[in-house]
């Protein structure tokens, strides 16, 4: 919510109440569901995902109610245009969870693993030329890094396969279009929604914020996954950073904010991957989420 003026921003938008409530409604239905989907399902590792399984039962209540008032709210005032968009990107969160649920099923997982790690490779390496007209080795970086994990799933026949790393991809790339939804409906922009390079990079940010809580919140854990995701931590935080300042400098005034904001995103995760041995597990959620609300600040107020 705190990013979605820095898009607006971006592209000369105006938001309502509207933009802002459905939003926030949409990203904490979004949560809950994955936190449930971990708790129900015994793939949890903190103790929210177990709470979330444990109060299964009154929270799709309450979930169900925040949906019915929101999907009036949102019928009643939003752009039909917006809501449209929306709702592709609803079903991507639908294929998102049935992707999620399938890569448990051993027999389809790694095969999973390795056509969606291709889809998000392809993406990666397409040429942009809508927004930004920076270097575009970040792009290799981030792609580089998704190849060496899919070599080592692969080649190692981890049990279960690395998913994390695609797992948080896609949910950061979903959170990104749920961000850029609105504002770039505004332009008609479907191409620059899907692929342009701020939303790539802030999806980038997104991912960071999620897998640096994973790994913050169990620094000495000597699983191979946990290992690998170690590893590879450092040369995606190079890639995204690299990306936005890259980016930046051949940016417009319109789109730099962004691109600064998630650089100073990638400084303050560098930060907390540093330290990741110093403070309380605790401490890292609200730290890494406490950046990226700063971020957004700090990034529209300079835009």
């Amino acid at each position: 919510v705190a990013w979605l003026p820095v898009f607006a921003h971006l592209t000369g938008a105006r938001l309502t109440a509207v933009n802002t409530g459905a939003l926030a409604a949409a990203v904490w239905l979004f949560y809950m569901a994955d936190r449930m989907l971990d708790g129900l399902t015994g793939h949890s590792r903190g103790g929210r995902h177990q709470f979330a399984g444990r109060q299964a039962g009154w929270l799709l209540a309450l979930m169900a109610a925040v949906a019915v008032i929101t999907g009036w709210w949102v019928l009643a005032e939003m752009r039909y245009i917006t809501v449209q968009a929306g709702l592709w990107v609803a079903m991507a969160g639908l294929l998102y969870f049935g992707i999620v649920a399938a890569s448990r099923w051993k027999p389809v997982s790694q095969v999973l693993l390795l056509g969606l790690s291709m889809v998000m490779i392809m993406g990666l390496v397409q040429k942009e030329n809508h927004i930004a007209a920076g270097i575009q080795l970040w792009r290799a970086m981030a792609a580089g890094t998704l190849l060496t994990m899919l070599y080592f799933g692969l080649r190692q026949h981890f049990d279960p396969p690395p998913w994390t790393l695609v797992k948080k991809g896609m949910g950061g790339y979903l959170f990104a279009l749920g961000v850029a939804l609105g504002p770039f409906s505004n332009l008609l922009d479907w191409d620059g929604l899907v692929g342009s390079a701020p939303v790539l990079l802030f999806a980038g940010a997104c991912t960071l914020n999620s897998l640096g809580i994973r790994l913050w919140e169990t620094p000495t854990a000597n699983d191979p996954e946990s290992r690998l995701l170690r590893r590879l931590y450092p040369w995606l935080l190079a890639a995204i950073g690299f990306g936005a300042l890259a980016e930046g400098w051949g940016a417009d005034a319109w789109s730099r904010p962004v691109l600064a904001g998630v650089a100073l995103c990638v400084a303050g995760f560098s930060v907390l991957h540093l330290l990741r041995h110093r403070w309380p597990a605790g401490v890292y959620p609200l730290a890494a989420d406490g950046l990226m609300v700063v971020a957004a600040v700090l990034a529209r107020y300079a835009g």
